[in-house]
């Protein structure tokens, strides 16, 4: 027979299990909100049934209800899907920050900023130079505006350091939160294993945490996640492992000393493992590799970029700037650089070799020539050549001639003819004659202005305006052979100052620097590539996000909580308890009477 009070027994069960899923209802309403949290249940199962005998025989009676675990609600395939995706999007966002900044840095976005402005504004006096050559306004706008350049190309580069250095200092920071997370994942590891020993708890709130810094983790840089027979979360980076039940690998950055920049001096620093023999940590993706990129690769492409213009205008620029003449007839002046560097010209023929330096070092060589701000140093700015096109032979085949002297310009004729009238039998020119009208009247050289010294050539001396003819001597040299070039119009001329002009915008030789690009061309095509790869981060971060917000709501349709469906479940339980209540009740009244009424009657 089955025992006067076992429904007590089963009502009590009742009533602790919808009590216990009220306050696990709570719980979860209590934390809607809370970033990482899984929303629990409590799983229910019928108690083992008591046999009773009845008429017919043996009858199974129900127990009540057994609470066997509260659990919570996780997907842990879309977790998997999570930390991949979120390890890109951690990626573009930070390689979208670094592009920003490179932006910034350039400025040329915004008018009358940027080192476009600078360069147009550099070749802009030029233009105007070449047309008032001997206007000392002109020429002093010309040197400013060089300052201007040198000072905005100095200006990015030790912007671009900078940013390797703040770069570090936010390394160094995110090192510090993976250890730290790290550290917690490890103790969480243990404590979760200790909870869960025999499988018979869920520490559901400790994996909560465990997953949530496993998700921060997962942004930060790539990690392959797995489970071990003992609950413990093992973490990998590439081939190291970050964290599992035995410890975790603390992170550092290498040695300065062992990253230093060889071109710029810059300390690229990266991630190695702490107390190793400087285990470099190989990021494939995520916020880490973003920055290793960000401090090495990025700036130094650029630095490399603004190594190249700075060495064209040390080099190319400089030697047309050398060949051209000042006002005061000086010439081999440097208009970029140190006053007494030859920094040589790689589209001479043959090449004119300059000093070796480092491409950081041709960066900090640029300044402009101080001989420019000495008194009257701005008459040393080249604006005319000596001769405005080349020596015009009539004889193909006799000797070459090149125009020499110091020309002191004059407003009279600038066409000059030199004639041969007398050669030896080896072909050097003995007797000249030179003509300012074209021909119509013929002035003798005197024979103390033939310099036949050398066997290899004749100078024709003290030409008009302090010019020099060279001839060459030559088997081919005939009597009559006429040699004809101009000169510019006095200091007004500004046939260099166009030549220097158009280093600027015309394209360049294929020996050059800038490989045929004119300078212009190159500073456009690398903010055209900064612009390009900036975009791309940007479509990345953009794709990447759109994914992830995909799969995060994946995840919260499984583990966040609804708080509609949340009270709907407190109402069911609320029902439940009370109706358990109400037949725990009922049960008491009927023990009651059965107890205390049994046996009473006719007293």
């Amino acid at each position: 027979m089955r025992s006067t009070f076992s429904g007590l027994n089963t009502v009590v069960r009742g009533i602790y299990a919808q009590q216990l899923s009220l306050d696990t209802v709570g719980h979860n309403i209590a934390n809607a909100n809370t970033e990482g949290y899984s929303r629990q249940r409590v799983n229910l199962a019928t108690t083992l049934p008591e046999v009773v005998y009845g008429g017919s025989g043996a009858l199974q009676v129900g127990t009540g209800v057994a609470i066997e675990s509260v659990t919570r609600a996780r997907d842990i395939f879309m977790d998997r899907q999570y930390w991949k995706e979120s390890s890109s999007l951690g990626y573009g966002a930070t390689s979208v920050s670094t592009y920003s900044q490179v932006e910034d840095i350039f400025n040329d976005e915004l008018p009358d900023l940027g080192i476009q402005t600078v360069l147009n504004n550099f070749w802009q006096s030029w233009e105007t130079l070449s047309t008032s050559a001997s206007n000392d306004s002109a020429r002093t706008a010309v040197r400013e505006r060089g300052a201007e350049l040198v000072d905005a190309i100095q200006h990015a580069a030790g912007q671009l350091k900078d940013m390797v250095a703040n770069i570090n200092d936010t390394l160094s920071a995110k090192v510090k939160e993976i250890n730290e997370m790290s550290s917690e994942i490890y103790t969480l590891n243990k404590q979760i294993s200790n909870i869960e020993v025999g499988g018979r708890d869920n520490a559901n709130d400790l994996r909560d945490r465990r997953d949530y810094l496993t998700d921060k983790l997962s942004k930060m840089m790539n990690v392959r996640v797995f489970e071990d027979s003992e609950r413990n979360y093992v973490i990998q980076v590439s081939d190291v492992v970050l964290v599992d039940g035995g410890g975790y690998t603390p992170l550092a950055l290498n040695n300065p000393a062992t990253s230093m920049d060889a071109d710029y001096g810059f300390e690229a620093r990266y991630v190695v493992v702490a107390g190793g023999a400087n285990q470099r940590v190989n990021f494939t993706n995520g916020e880490m590799k973003a920055l290793q990129e960000a401090n090495s690769t990025i700036p130094k492409n650029y630095l490399d970029k603004l190594s190249t213009i700075s060495k064209y205008l040390l080099q190319e620029f400089n030697a047309v700037h050398r060949a051209g003449f000042g006002t005061d007839n000086s010439t081999n002046n440097n208009f970029f650089g140190n006053p007494s560097v030859n920094y040589g010209d790689p589209t001479a023929i043959p090449p004119v070799a300059g000093p070796v330096l480092s491409k950081g070092g041709w960066i900090n060589a640029l300044s402009i020539n101080s001989d420019l701000y000495n008194d009257g140093g701005i008459a040393k700015i080249a604006a005319k050549t000596l001769i405005s096109n080349p020596v015009n032979q009539s004889n193909a085949s006799g000797g070459q001639a090149s125009v020499g002297g110091t020309y002191t310009a004059a407003p009279a004729a600038n066409a000059y003819q030199v004639r041969i009238d007398n050669v030896t039998g080896t072909g050097q020119v003995d007797q000249a004659s030179y003509s300012l009208d074209g021909g119509i009247t013929w002035t003798a050289v005197a024979a103390a202005d033939l310099d036949t010294s050398n066997a290899n050539f004749t100078v024709v001396n003290n030409l008009p305006n302090g010019l020099s003819l060279t001839v060459n001597t030559d088997a081919q040299n005939t009597a009559l052979d006429t040699y004809n070039f101009s000169v510019p119009q006095g200091n007004a001329s500004g046939d260099n100052a166009k030549l220097l002009n158009s280093k600027l915008k015309d394209p360049t030789a294929a020996a050059s620097g800038l490989k045929g690009a004119s300078l212009d061309g190159f500073y456009n095509s690398m903010i055209g590539e900064l612009g390009v790869q900036a975009q791309t981060s940007q479509r990345l971060e953009e794709n990447q996000q759109t994914l992830v917000d995909q799969i995060e709501n994946w995840r919260q349709a499984t583990a966040g909580v609804n708080i509609d469906e949340e009270m709907t479940n407190m109402i069911r339980f609320q029902k439940g308890y009370n109706a358990a209540a109400r037949i725990l009740t009922s049960l008491d009244e009927m023990l009651d009477k059965l107890i205390n009424g049994t046996g009473v009657v006719g007293r």
